[in-house]
């Protein structure tokens, strides 16, 4: 992979990874499409690179709420922002299981299968478009 095809892959990276889509499934289809043929071990490196740098950029946008949530947090004070904070931990629990207990099968099936990729997002976008609700008639 060149300096271009990096650049490109990041702006896919950034571009993708605020809306409600697979930045992944993009980032997979765009070296596909720029015929990344890296390691494995080196996509995957390149992949973990571009996502850091993505959450780094959230942190640094989101400093003053992430630090208004901390200092929440160790008042230990049952408050909003401690509400927040414990749902979103919630939230992650899912994932984590699942990252946890199938990790093995899932990159088994995700693996270098881009069509499956492609056809995901594909599932997703039609989430999307039939999942909205219904505009009522008044």
């Amino acid at each position: 992979m060149d300096f271009f095809d990096s650049i490109l892959l990041g702006i896919i990276q950034g571009l993708t990874e605020f809306l409600p889509v697979s930045s992944s499934g993009h980032l997979e289809i765009g070296k596909a499409l720029l015929g990344d043929e890296s390691i494995p071990e080196n996509s995957l490196i390149f992949t973990v690179v571009l996502h850091f740098a993505t959450a780094l950029s959230t942190l640094i946008i989101f400093r003053k709420d992430i630090v208004t949530l901390f200092a929440a947090l160790f008042k230990f004070e049952w408050n909003e922002d401690t509400q927040f904070i414990v749902k979103i931990m919630i939230s992650m629990l899912p994932a984590g299981f699942v990252g946890i207990l199938f990790e093995a099968e899932l990159e088994a099936l995700f693996g270098n299968n881009i069509l499956l990729v492609g056809f995901m997002l594909i599932v997703t976008a039609l989430l999307f478009i039939f999942g909205r609700p219904c505009k009522s008639n008044k």
